[in-house]
């Protein structure tokens, strides 16, 4: 009985530290902000940096980062007013890190992992998302949140409000990405406070945007099956799609031809910079039968823009194990063309993704063109 006892002890702790391993990541606390600035300040007290005024302060540069200080003397007592990493010069044997071991080039996925997410899908608008809200004025508030165009994340920032005299100060991290890795690591003190009222204006903003779900980069489709709600591109809703909308949206095209077709109809073709719609009239009927985007920033389906790569967009819809190198089944009844289905088609220059789906107009698709795994069209269509 008594071993039995013992083995319980030992299973019940080994379950505590299982879960404490496991706990959520915590807000980005202060201290580890001032930590990451006396590591750079330390780092360029010992590469003998010296400092020269700029419009901001005084700027100390070194290979990989740099230092924004208060005045022009560099040593233990300098007051950092922003320390940061960036590109040039992290291939050095020893790179420096970031708060939390943040490291240029790591991706985005493996950053945010680092600090809380209460908003998995990252819903908010187009151009930004919450990450999280922690605590209440007037004691310390820790909040994050991304920028974005679309799914392409551009910046995320953590950002602690604190008391100082007066007023709230705001200090935090910024991360900036380029091509989904990091690719700078900035921190800020703030050279002056904000009022009170300023603080919670500035908050209650981030709480208006917490609350937003307008869009929703990273819902529950990922990884599944191309469907009828997918079937958008440069935000045009493909099935429902008429040219009034096109131009409302994309603006006056560049060039607009009709031309008749056997079927006593006619083809009517808008061309915008990078970007293609082809509506067939009959009588008083439109309906959209082509739309194709070859440059630019426009997003398509699940967040894809050209210039991804091959195995980001297969990774965005089903598919097996096992890829198919020379092409073949993604998923359904591809030799059957029987949507719901997709297929990859492999050549010497490139790969072509098709993905086709049952509407109430129709079976629609989805075609993605790579040239050496670089996407370069996308377009909607019916079968």
């Amino acid at each position: 009985m008594k071993r039995f006892f013992i083995f319980l002890l030992a299973f019940a702790f080994l379950l505590s530290f299982s879960a404490s391993a496991q706990e959520a990541p915590k807000p980005l606390a202060l201290a580890e902000i001032e930590q990451f600035n006396q590591q750079l300040l330390d780092r360029a007290m010992a590469d003998g940096l010296e400092p020269f005024a700029s419009e901001e302060g005084y700027l100390a540069r070194g290979e990989g980062y740099e230092l924004l200080l208060s005045s022009g003397d560099l040593s233990g007592d300098s007051v950092v007013l922003s320390a940061a990493l960036h590109g040039l010069g992290h291939e050095q044997e020893e790179p420096l890190e970031g708060p939390r071991g943040i490291r240029l080039e790591m991706k985005a996925d493996d950053l945010l992992a680092l600090f809380p997410n209460d908003n998995p899908y990252l819903s908010g608008n187009g151009d930004s998302a919450v990450l999280y809200i922690a605590g209440e004025l007037p004691a310390a508030v820790y909040a994050g949140f991304v920028l974005r165009q679309g799914r392409t994340l551009t910046l995320a920032e953590y950002d602690v409000y604190y008391q100082a005299q007066d007023g709230v100060s705001r200090a935090g991290i910024q991360v900036t990405f380029e091509q989904g890795l990091v690719g700078a690591v900035r921190s800020f003190f703030p050279s002056e406070g904000l009022s009170q009222e300023e603080a919670r204006q500035a908050l209650d903003h981030l709480r208006a945007l917490q609350e937003e779900t307008g869009y929703i980069a990273y819902g529950d489709g990922v990884g599944t099956r191309l469907t009828r709600e997918d079937l958008v591109l440069a935000g045009l809703d493909f099935v429902d799609l008429t040219s009034a909308q096109a131009k409302a949206v994309l603006g006056e095209p560049g060039n607009e031809e009709t031309v008749s077709n056997s079927g006593g109809g006619r083809l009517v073709t808008l061309q915008w910079p990078g970007a293609e719609a082809v509506f067939r009239l009959e009588g008083e009927t439109e309906r959209a039968v082509r739309l194709t985007v070859r440059e630019g920033i426009l997003e398509g389906p699940r967040g894809l823009r050209i210039g991804d790569s091959l195995a980001q967009a297969i990774s965005r819809f089903e598919h097996g194990e096992d890829l198919p190198e020379k092409g073949g089944a993604l998923y359904g009844d591809a030799a059957g063309q029987q949507p719901p289905f997709g297929v990859m088609a492999a050549g010497p220059e490139g790969a072509t993704l098709y993905y086709a789906v049952k509407t109430d107009k129709g079976n629609a698709a989805l075609m993605l063109e790579f040239i050496t795994d670089v996407l370069v069209s996308m377009t909607l269509t019916y079968l």
